[in-house]
């Protein structure tokens, strides 16, 4: 008697473990990714999000003083 009850709480723990993971995993799956553009800086060659970049005469930058600084080099 003892076997089959435990028989039957293993069965409905696996049934029930199965579908928590089915619901978890079909969750996952419906989740967008928010990936952005990455460029990469002219100046020293760290890429950064395309929105988050400072682009002048189409070369992108991290920062200002690096904007500043191809500007000068060209100059």
């Amino acid at each position: 008697m003892r076997l089959l009850l435990f028989g039957l709480i293993a069965l409905l723990t696996y049934f029930l473990l199965k579908k928590l993971l089915k619901n978890y995993q079909f969750s996952r799956k419906n989740q967008v990714i928010d990936s952005k553009r990455m460029v990469r800086c002219a100046h020293c060659g760290i890429f950064l999000p395309e929105d988050e970049a400072l682009t002048e005469s189409n070369h992108n930058f991290c920062c200002r003083e690096h904007r500043e600084l191809a500007k000068s080099d060209k100059g």
